[in-house]
C-alpha cells in the first residue's frame, strides 16, 4: 500500500517502516567492480599470494584449481584494471537489466572460466601465468552485441558512432588474428575463450532475449526479437521491471486539484520511484503522488 512506503511517511507515520526495494540488477556489476578493486589494492604483484591466485599450468598441476576463477580478479597494473572495470561498468550496466542478477553473474563467471581454460589448454607446459577479468569482459561484450546490437558507442581510436555488433565483430577478428602472432603480455586466447563462452551461454540459455545472432548464417530460420536500437552513451534500462512510456497527463492534477488519482497512475509512479528514486519525479508527478497519499488517508 502507498502508506507503507518509506518516502510517504517521512513526517512520522503510525506504522513501522516496511520498505520493499525491487531488485537492482546493476548492483551485481558494482559489487564485482568493488571486489576487483579491493583485490588489486590488497594483493600487489610482489606477494606470493598473487602468484597463488594467478592462473598458471604449474599451479593447476599442483592442485590450485581455484586459480581458474581467482585469476579473474587479479590484474597486472593500474591501466589493466582501469580499462577492464570501465568496460565492465559500461557494458555490464547495459545488459544486466536484461539478464537480471543470477543470469548476469553466470555469464560473467562462465565467460571468465572459458577464457581461463582456453588459455590453459594452449599453455599447459608454459611457465607463464595469466591474470585479468578480460575473458569475462569479452563474454559481456558479445552478450551486449546480441542483446543490444544497434546500441551505438564512440571509442577513442575510432571517434565515430559505432554499433555494438560492429564493435564486437572488429574486436573478435582482431583477437582471433592476434592469437597467431601473440606478443607482449596480452592473453588473446583468454579473450577468445570469453567470447566463445559468452556466445554459447546467451545462445543456449537466453535465446529469448537475442536481438542479433552473430552466426545468423548458420541459423537462417531463427527470428531475432525486434527492438529499437537508438544508442548513445546514456545507458537506458530496458523494460523488464518498468512498464515503459507514460500515457498519463499528470499536469491535470496541477490544473484540477479535485481530480482523482487513478490506480494505474499510482502504479506507474511507484514503479518509477522504485526504479529511479523519488528525485526522478517531475513537479506534476510529485504533486500527483502527494494527492494519492491524501486520497489514501481519507479512505
Amino acid at each position: 500500500m502507498l502508506s507503507d512506503r518509506d518516502y510517504m511517511n517521512r513526517g512520522g507515520g503510525r506504522r513501522p517502516r516496511q520498505v520493499n526495494y525491487e531488485e537492482n540488477p546493476n548492483m551485481c556489476v558494482y559489487i564485482l567492480i568493488a571486489i576487483n578493486a579491493l583485490v588489486f589494492f590488497t594483493v600487489p604483484p610482489g606477494l606470493d599470494l598473487y602468484r597463488r591466485l594467478a592462473l598458471s599450468s604449474m599451479g593447476i598441476k599442483a592442485g590450485m584449481y581455484w586459480q581458474i576463477v581467482s585469476t579473474m580478479f587479479m590484474h597486472g597494473g593500474f591501466m589493466h584494471i582501469l580499462f577492464n572495470m570501465w568496460g565492465l561498468y559500461l557494458f555490464g550496466t547495459l545488459i544486466a537489466p536484461h539478464l537480471r542478477t543470477v543470469r548476469f553473474l553466470v555469464l560473467y563467471f562462465l565467460s571468465g572460466i572459458c577464457g581461463s581454460l582456453l588459455w590453459l589448454a594452449f599453455n599447459w607446459n608454459s611457465p607463464a601465468y595469466v591474470v585479468g577479468a578480460s575473458g569475462a569482459l569479452f563474454g559481456i561484450l558479445i552478450a551486449t552485441a546480441m542483446l543490444e546490437p544497434d546500441r551505438q558507442f564512440i571509442i577513442l581510436l575510432f571517434p565515430v558512432p559505432m554499433k555494438a555488433k560492429t564493435l564486437v565483430a572488429i574486436y573478435a577478428v582482431v583477437e582471433i588474428l592476434s592469437v597467431q602472432g601473440s606478443s607482449g603480455n596480452v592473453a588473446h586466447l583468454a579473450h577468445v575463450g570469453g567470447l566463445i563462452g559468452g556466445y554459447l551461454y546467451i545462445r543456449l540459455f537466453c535465446s529469448d532475449l537475442i536481438a542479433w545472432e552473430p552466426l545468423g548464417f548458420l541459423f537462417p530460420h531463427q527470428k531475432s526479437r525486434s527492438r529499437s536500437g537508438r544508442g548513445s552513451w546514456t545507458i537506458n534500462t530496458p523494460p523488464l521491471y518498468f512498464t515503459g512510456k507514460t500515457e498519463f497527463d499528470f499536469d491535470r492534477h496541477l490544473r484540477d486539484p479535485d481530480a482523482a488519482v487513478t490506480q494505474k497512475e499510482l502504479d506507474y509512479l511507484l514503479d518509477k520511484v522504485s526504479r529511479e528514486g523519488i528525485n526522478s519525479l517531475s513537479e506534476a508527478e510529485m504533486a500527483t503522488l502527494r494527492k494519492a497519499r491524501e486520497q489514501m488517508r481519507q479512505r
